[in-house]
């Protein structure tokens, strides 16, 4: 039935669209025409003319007088009104803005002959009559004369209420770091020219076009009309600028430079100089009329375009260099690199030379030094003849030291390596007037980015090609394309039609900086690998060290390189007809996608050389443990793959404005949302299915025993009684011996040919989730004018939104077997990688989605008032607005052993002495008792969360006139659930309500207030006038409460085993003994009563104590962003403008996170390790600011127009 009822919808409306996700750009203009007196004007002519462009609209009053335009290309018009009987009405600068329904209220014609005119000005303020979504405009005004940080216009979204960037400064430049009244943070869309811009991936925005090809964009935040879909949360809308009929250009230089810059607090606190800052934007626009030559009778001449086609064209260059805070490093010295330990310093920086023999069976340690290496007597010195040449070799790769440690110094190398980055964009714009009805625009959009990071991984994925060293980093290549072209027009006296067609297309290349980092250029072409084949560009392993010697050289190539490409493809067909009271509008918007995305599994290997007690081998340190040729693990995947994901959005809709009375307006419709999932193509992705599994099928694992009839036993050593036995050998019953059983480091690894690896996972090239069809999208608002005057308006509206969830849910499902297996080899040898374990895996973790999950739904509602103050020229809005979303996807750990179960005798080691009561320290190891036997953690994503929104909004707007435009949003709100990103999750064991509490996105005051002033001119004398006149002033001040942050108590040496019973669990949670909050005065050092909390004792699993308790918020921003311009003005079209932006102008100190983590001496005491904070002994211990904001950072600019 819900098939047959889908196809009958989609069959009529697309018989009443035609073809036809993008949505529309234009927006609708309306007004009532009366006489004198106050009666209706009847075929009164009305028509609309868009300065600088000549394209124009007709219509004709009903008997009402009233008139709408349904579909108007963004645009400032001049409208003209004429009818028998009255003077010639003229009103120039009717402003409409992207997707606005501009309502010009009442406008009354004078009596008399048609020929006199009567000009006026139209109200630069309009107030949102006709509709009762929650929209907010910004206009060019603002996106050019405003000093923005990010330079994007995205940040210029911030400013309207119940918009918050949840980053740590309140700046951003991509829509996936906002929330808009509550939705989480990637469940926005944003299209530029009426095409979506989003990667598919992550939700965030595919493209950031420069703030001098915006033309004006409008926020979409909440119960908007049927015709916006494809998320659930704010609708950003762009428009590019146009070309006039008269020619217009710039050319601009921005800076910002170290120079100007004041030092991070972190920096100053410290001694270290500013970081090396240096960022640009070179660009310059021009647009106008389009001439061609022609040759016909009277020789050569040119066509002209000045009423008919206009280009607009800009492109920019953004090289910068981006500071990135210090890097302090433990590099091998000199002597470690020849396998001279005798001066090494362990990480406290005490002398700690004592390399364990494990030849020799004996101790080493600074107690008894028996069992240490000591070459020629040279205590920690390891003879030639035990040392690894490749070991040795990887040693050699890493810079000398720089730095020369003092006291318990534990680095000898720093670096504060700064990122490096060019961008160029290009935009061109054609816009067509075919005829008075008629109008075709195309935009075409190409960025071409390249960046190095010498420290963070590909979208900040510490795996993914990231290190501390500052000498090989992250290099990247992003080319982006975006092609739009709409044509509008009318079919008739009140019929409008607009189509609009468009792509994106983008590649993402992620790969090491240094191309020297390969395998042959660094002399470890030898290097030992499980799987040559799946070695990508002949790059290096990774390499780790361990914790011995604190922070050692981690650059991590192992999934490297990274391979993304997108494209969507975007349809959107609208059909307008005014009837009556009615303004009625049928649609159709179809978006379809593919995107390649390299999978994340560790193809080229990564070898931890880091200290183990497990290892028979170890030496103590990790740089020994190279040194000889010993490692913890080496791991590696059977390979890397691809996927080719594709999805399609169909989403028709069918909507309504109608002018009830001339005081109250419907608006409603539905928009009828088929979201289906996405899907790999190439087969390579499965599931895991819970009802597939099959305990009988599941893989045996390794178990710990001890030969020669002892009790307990331990080390890994060839001679070792700490053995690894089959479970099925050791079910049989026979004897075991040192040829039926293996070296005690194979425990817990699986049982070659023993079950199914793949055990409840299915290969598939279709959706992994169901197709829920046909979603109803009801869409309701209204729009009611106390006084019929336009300047009191009552609005309220509802909708219920469905959201296509991020691609990156379903995007590494090719990861799961049987597509990739990670294979490890343990506690060995360099030369046993080629021979050893290749057929002995560990239980794998893989991922797993509910293929019944619902699609993520969020209902939206909101009811206020708009006032026009009679002064000012000011619109104040005050409106209650909430929201509710269900369905939200979460991330819960399936494979997780019950709480207690490390607690209970059958989970014990029989290796270890048995403990009266257990405690979880001599429990075997999880995979053990796992309920899904065969298998570590299993990642589930099930669509069940929900969350709620509630807030008070106000604002206060004043569009630009007559040299002032200013506007002030203030948010009262909360934001609750229990998870805040589509990614997120924690074990909740069904107890949601105790994670219940603040969204990360949660900020309860958010304030902001910008203007932009032209001071008046204070003399016509032009010499004098050029240092007086033409100066401006603008600014956005901002106060936001800081974001949430949660308390933690552990204890060291304790892990969560030891607390819960179980791997899992928040067992750092802490336990309330005391009011957090109840300290006199904060201080940099004392943000909360550090005394207030209890550790978490044995049994506790971090479910006894609600989230909502134990959270606090960071540090609020509170900070002025100033700007000042001076315009000088050589003739009439020509002037030269300076600036100087200072973003945190007053370069107020200001923090910007809490350390919340507390230590404990043991389980259950309120008695903290000495960890606190103070000016003298721990600056950012528990309770103090361990974050800062930038401080005072200066742009400046200069801009030659004509």
């Amino acid at each position: 039935m819900q098939k047959r009822l889908s196809l009958f919808i989609f069959l009529i409306l697309m018989a009443l669209v035609g073809a036809g996700s993008g949505q529309t750009t234009s927006g609708s203009i309306s007004g009532n025409v009366v006489d004198q007196q106050g009666a209706s004007v009847p075929n009164a002519t009305i028509k609309i003319t868009e300065e600088g462009k000549n394209y124009s609209l007709t219509a004709t009053t009903d008997e009402d007088g009233r008139f709408v335009f349904a579909i108007v290309p963004p645009g400032t018009y001049t409208l003209t009104i004429e009818a028998a009987g009255f003077k010639k009405h003229e009103g120039k600068g009717v402003s409409l803005v992207a997707n606005d329904k501009l309502a010009l209220g009442v406008i009354s014609l004078e009596v008399g002959a048609p020929s006199e005119v009567v000009n006026v000005t139209s109200d630069p303020t309009p107030i949102q009559a006709d509709s009762g979504e929650r929209s907010f405009a910004v206009e060019g005004e603002v996106v050019r004369n405003m000093g923005v940080k990010t330079r994007s216009f995205i940040n210029l979204a911030t400013l309207a209420p119940g918009v918050i960037a949840a980053t740590s400064d309140g700046q951003t430049n991509d829509i996936q770091n906002i929330s808009v009244n509550g939705v989480r943070q990637n469940s926005n869309n944003i299209q530029i020219d009426g095409i979506t811009a989003v990667d598919t991936g992550n939700n965030g925005a595919s493209s950031n076009i420069p703030l001098d090809s915006i033309g004006e964009f409008k926020l979409l935040t909440s119960t908007y009309q049927a015709e916006y879909g494809r998320s659930s949360g704010a609708q950003i809308i762009a428009v590019t600028r146009s070309g006039t009929d008269e020619f217009h250009g710039s050319f601009y230089y921005y800076r910002q430079h170290t120079g100007l810059n004041a030092n991070t607090f972190s920096n100053n606190r410290a001694g270290l100089t500013r970081p090396i800052s240096d960022q640009k934007q070179i660009g310059y626009t021009i647009g106008g009329p389009i001439y061609f030559p022609k040759f016909g009778d009277n020789g050569f001449g040119l066509w002209s375009g000045k009423k008919k086609l206009f280009f607009f064209w800009n492109q920019e260059w953004a090289p910068r260099t981006t500071p990135n805070s210090a890097r302090n490093t433990r590099v091998p010295t000199a002597l470690e690199r020849a396998g001279d330990f005798s001066q090494t310093r362990n990480s406290s920086g005490v002398l700690a030379p004592y390399i364990r023999d494990w030849t020799t069976g004996l101790p080493c340690s600074s107690a008894n030094t028996t069992g240490c290496f000591q070459d020629g007597g040279v205590l920690g010195r390891i003879p030639a003849n035990r040392l690894n040449a490749l070991g040795l070799k990887i040693l050699s790769i890493y810079p000398m030291p720089n730095y020369t440690p003092s006291g318990t110094q534990n680095y000898n190398y720093v670096t504060q390596v700064s990122s490096t980055a060019k961008n160029r964009n290009d935009t061109i714009r054609l816009d067509y007037n075919v005829n008075e009805n008629w109008r075709v625009n195309g935009r075409f959009l190409y960025n071409a980015s390249t960046d190095t990071n010498p420290y963070t991984g590909l979208f900040g994925d510490s795996d993914m090609i990231a290190g501390n060293l500052g000498i090989w980093g992250l290099y990247r290549e992003t080319p982006k394309y975006g092609v739009s072209t709409t044509v509008s027009g009318s079919l008739g006296p009140n019929m409008m039609l607009e189509v609009t067609y468009g792509f994106n297309k983008a590649k993402y290349n992620g790969t090491i900086s240094d191309t020297a980092y390969t395998r042959t250029s660094m002399g470890l072409q030898n290097l030992p690998v499980l799987y040559n084949d799946a070695v990508v560009d002949d790059i290096l392993s990774s390499f780790t060290f361990g914790s011995a010697l604190g922070s050692t050289p981690n650059y991590r190539t192992q999934r490297a390189p990274q391979d993304y490409s997108y494209r969507t493809d975007n349809i959107a067909a609208s059909l307008s007809k005014v009837w009556g009271n009615h303004v009625s509008k049928i649609g159709l918007n179809y978006e379809w996608g593919t995107k390649n995305q390299t999978n994340r599994v560790d193809q080229n290997a990564v070898i931890n050389f880091g200290e183990s007690v497990n290892n028979t081998y170890d030496t103590g340190n990790g740089f020994s443990n190279a040194a000889i040729g010993t490692f913890q693990e080496f791991r590696q995947a059977t390979r890397g793959t691809t996927g080719i994901y594709k999805y399609f959005n169909f989403e028709p809709y069918i909507q309504d404005n109608w002018k009830i009375t001339k005081k109250l307006t419907l608006d409603y419709g539905m928009r009828f949302s088929w979201l289906p999932p996405t899907k790999d193509t190439t087969g390579l992705a499965s599931n895991f299915f819970l009802s597939d599994w099959r305990s009988g099928q599941a893989p045996r694992i390794f178990l710990p025993v001890c030969l020669n009839n002892l009790t307990t036993c331990s080390g890994v050593s060839l001679t070792s009684n700490y053995r690894a036995v089959d479970p099925a050998v050791l079910a049989s019953g026979v004897p075991l011996t040192f040829s039926n059983t293996l070296l005690g480091s194979f425990v817990g690894r699986i049982v070659p040919g023993s079950g199914t690896l793949a055990n409840g996972l299915s290969l598939s090239d279709a959706a992994l989730v169901k197709d829920r069809g046909i979603h109803f999208s009801p869409r309701f608002g209204f729009a009611y004018d106390v006084t019929g005057k336009q300047n009191l308006i009552i609005r309220g509206g509802f909708a219920i939104f469905y959201d296509r969830a991020q691609g990156n849910l379903v995007y590494d499902f090719n990861q799961n077997l049987p597509t990739t297996f990670t294979s490890s080899v343990f506690n060995a040898v360099l030369s046993d990688i080629t021979t050893n374990a290749t057929s002995y895996g560990t239980p794998q973790s893989v991922k797993s989605i509910d293929p019944n999950a619902k699609t993520p739904t969020t209902n939206s509602y909101n009811i206020g008032i708009q006032y026009k103050l009679p002064f000012f020229d000011t619109v104040l809005d005050v409106s209650y607005v909430g929201s509710q979303s269900h369905h939200l996807p979460h991330n819960r750990p399936l494979n997780e052993t019950p709480f207690g179960s490390a607690f209970l005798l059958a989970n014990q080691d029989p290796t270890k002495a048995i403990q009266p009561t257990p405690n979880g320290s001599n429990a075997l190891p999880t995979d053990f008792y796992r309920p899904y036997k065969g298998f570590a953690g299993i990642s589930y994503t099930e669509f069940v969360e929900n969350s709620n929104y509630n807030s008070l909004q106000i604002s206060a707007n004043r569009r630009f006139s007559k040299g002032l435009l200013m506007s002030m949003s203030y948010t009262l709100s909360r934001a609750l659930g229990i998870t805040s990103g589509d990614q997120g999750g924690s074990r909740i064991d069904g107890k949601d309500y105790i994670n219940y509490g603040r969204l990360s996105f949660d900020r309860h005051h958010n304030l902001s207030i910008n203007w932009v002033y032209d001071l008046p001119s204070i003399t016509k004398n032009r010499f004098i006038g050029l240092a007086t006149n033409g100066w401006q002033f603008s600014g956005i001040y901002r106060y936001t409460t800081g974001a949430p942050r949660q308390f933690t108590c552990g204890v060291n040496g304790v892990s969560a085993v030891n607390i819960t019973g179980s791997s899992s669990g928040e067992s750092n949670r802490c336990i309330l003994v005391g009011d957090p909050f109840g300290i006199d005065a904060k201080t940099e050092f004392q943000q909360f009563n550090i005394n207030a909390f209890q550790a978490p004792a044995v049994g506790n699993t971090g479910l006894e104590t609600k989230r909502r308790a134990l959270q606090i918020s960071d540090p609020s921003i509170n900070n002025f962003d100033l700007s000042l311009s001076k315009r000088f003005f050589i003739w009439e079209k020509l002037n030269i403008e300076a600036r100087l932006d200072a973003f945190n102008a007053l370069n107020h100190t200001q923090g910007s996170s809490i350390n919340t983590g507390g230590t404990f001496t043991a389980l259950g005491s309120t008695t903290l390790i000495a960890n606190n904070a103070g000016s003298s002994t721990n600056l950012t211990g528990f309770g103090a600011i361990n974050g800062w904001r930038p401080n005072r950072t200066l742009q400046w600019m200069l801009r030659f127009s004509f």
